[in-house]
């Protein structure tokens, strides 16, 4: 039998393993979307599953017997669809934005919640809630957690700016100092009105139960156009990872890279994380299960990271909607269980001096 480490070695030594390995997740992940559309409270057959997806696609509807109801396709397509294809997108981003942001901070522990996303998009959200604001009804919440979540990023990076350049160091401490702050406003806001403190508090932990496809469609859109703009930078994220000064003798323009990148991981996760609430721990744990896998380049860890990510928070999810009957446990709550464990990994390892940091 081959060993773990005989097969990570090959896998990173051979570009054609890691297409295929690529190739496997992908396998995996479709598995996973269909699988976790048939789970549910209400019990629609595996059969009848594929039968909805079978008929959903052009070109081969015509040989897909519908032996399911309307109720059944009205369920599948309109509740369960939206909400595991919404995993699939907030993971991929989330996956993608932890790869990205720990390749220019050259710091392992870090996700794009560090540079104040989290925080911005949770004062967005709970003042949606809290002050009862409709103004543009089912969009509102969704665009005020978006608007507060890259204009703190915004915040956090002018601050970091010393002669021109956006120190790591400095983007790290404004943004723990800007979360902080905006915290104490959430949580302001939070005791301002009890009685919407169970809304609020489940957006603060994240679900994927209600998003919908008006939504989840413009938040896809971003996500796509940002993760394909970030996969064609991944020789100069692997640049940076060296260092500014190799970054700087390849001839990579560091600041303007950073910049971009920053800005693009900025736009993906607000959008995802309007949508889907706060969900911890996957921008850092897939970036570090996809290094694993396929080395240190990121033009196989980005696309890792995605599929790793949409995998794991499709799962997730099905574990927040079954552990319980009846009930459906804010995923965050899942993803941090499984996720505080690998971090502490991550610092143990650290400790012993395996990242050099």
């Amino acid at each position: 039998m081959i060993s773990y480490r005989t097969f990570r070695t090959y896998v990173q030594g051979h570009e054609g393993a890691k297409y295929l390995t690529l190739l496997f997740l992908v396998i995996i992940l479709l598995f996973s979307i269909i699988f976790s559309t048939f789970i549910g409270s209400v019990h629609i057959s595996f059969m009848s599953v594929l039968q909805v997806y079978g008929s959903q696609i052009p070109f081969l509807s015509r040989f897909i017997p519908e032996n399911f109801t309307a109720t059944q396709y009205t369920i599948i397509a309109s509740i369960r669809e939206p909400e595991v294809l919404g995993g699939l997108v907030v993971g991929a981003s989330l996956g993608i934005g932890g790869a990205v942001i720990q390749s220019i901070f050259r710091n392992p522990i870090t996700e794009p919640y560090i540079i104040g996303l989290s925080s911005g998009a949770a004062l967005g959200a709970v003042m949606t809630i809290i002050l009862g604001l409709t103004f543009l009804g089912l969009y509102t919440q969704q665009l005020l957690a978006f608007v507060f979540a890259m204009a703190s990023v915004i915040v956090v990076y002018m601050f970091a700016l010393r002669g021109g350049k956006a120190h790591p160091t400095y983007m790290l401490l404004t943004g723990v100092a800007l979360s902080f702050f905006l915290s104490a406003i959430v949580a302001l806001l939070l005791f301002s009105n009890i009685n919407l403190e169970d809304e609020a508090f489940f957006w603060l932990l994240g679900s994927l139960e209600n998003i919908n496809w008006l939504e989840l469609f413009p938040v896809t859109a971003v996500v796509i156009l940002c993760s394909v703009i970030l996969g064609t930078q991944y020789r100069e994220l692997d640049a940076l990872q060296m260092g500014d000064t190799h970054a700087r003798s390849v001839g990579v323009n560091v600041e303007r890279t950073k910049g971009i990148s920053i800005f693009l991981v900025a736009l993906s996760v607000s959008a995802a994380v309007s949508i889907s609430g706060l969900i911890g721990f996957v921008g850092l744990i897939m970036p570090h299960v996809a290094r694993i896998i396929f080395g240190g380049s990121n033009r196989f860890v980005l696309p890792g990271s995605a599929l790793t990510g949409s995998i794991f928070l499709i799962l997730a999810d099905d574990i927040a909607r079954g552990a319980v009957v009846g009930v459906v446990i804010p995923i965050g709550i899942i993803t941090g269980i499984i996720g505080v464990p690998f971090f502490l990994l991550i610092m143990r390892k650290m400790a012993g001096g395996k990242y050099g940091t």
